[in-house]
């Protein structure tokens, strides 16, 4: 979905680079001289939790069950359809349109058969053997949705360094980030993100405070996140700084490193 339109209004969505994750929405009404600029916030896999204006106020927010449905809308006041990435609510029928097949998110599953056969799978109807770490983007086959075994979690995250010394490129595989362990990382890496939102704020958009301020809001958010282990390294190997430590600790290992590096 890059633009709708209906009577009266055209909308235009913007997403992450290389992906469906969607960024912000604008939109342009008839007889108003200024478009209104939505920004999207969304879960690890790119799903839409909550939708803010210009002025940071939520006008829409969701909860949602395992598979996609929408347990509640908490707040409504501006119609949003997005919703597992590649994927658009039809009204009329509770499917979410997935371009090449509709799902079913109450079941989990898609109502037509793969139109690739089994090269998308050997169940042709799944979607994902796990809705917390895998999308499938135009209802053909299951694609990673957050590759946290591939670049780690940032910390601080891509969107909160930019403008100081320690900025650093999502394409940048030296900089030291968290990955998480156990039996299931994605999920650990969920709950990091989800850590963050109280004190350092959704992944899209800056943080208002000092660097110092940055680095204690996320040595704040994972005050009770001990029972989750990560390594903290380069993606492509370049530095180890730790193995098997706490979030809090990793936040100390790579605050230190930016530091003997003239980063911080």
């Amino acid at each position: 979905m890059l633009r709708e339109e209906s009577p009266g209004q055209n909308s235009l969505y913007l997403y992450e680079p290389g992906s469906y994750a969607p960024l912000a929405r604008v939109d342009e009404k008839e007889g108003e001289a200024e478009n209104k600029v939505y920004y999207f916030h969304t879960d690890q896999i790119g799903t839409p939790l909550e939708m803010t204006d210009a002025e940071g106020q939520i006008v829409w927010q969701a909860k949602y069950r395992a598979w996609g449905a929408v347990e509640k809308l908490v707040v409504n006041e501006v119609e949003q359809n997005l919703r597992f990435q590649g994927q658009y609510f039809d009204a009329e029928t509770g499917l979410h349109y997935n371009t090449f097949r509709y799902y079913d998110p109450e079941i989990g599953r898609f109502i037509t058969q793969d139109p690739i056969g089994l090269l998308g799978g050997f169940n042709l109807y799944g979607y994902t053997l796990n809705p917390l770490s895998g999308i499938d983007l135009w209802g053909l086959c299951e694609t990673k949705g957050m590759g946290v075994s591939k670049s780690g979690h940032h910390v601080p995250a891509v969107r909160k360094s930019v403008g100081r010394p320690f900025a650093v490129a999502r394409s940048d595989k030296t900089r030291p980030t968290l990955f998480p362990k156990g039996e299931n990382p994605e999920h650990s890496h969920w709950l990091l993100h989800e850590a963050e939102r109280t004190h350092v704020g959704p992944r899209q958009g800056s943080f208002p405070g000092s660097d110092d301020e940055l680095f204690n809001a996320y040595r704040n958010a994972y005050e009770n996140m001990d029972h989750i282990k990560v390594d903290v390294a380069s993606p492509n190997g370049t530095h180890l700084l730790g193995e098997n430590v706490t979030p809090r600790a990793a936040v100390d290992l790579i605050e230190n490193w930016l530091k003997e590096s003239g980063l911080r």
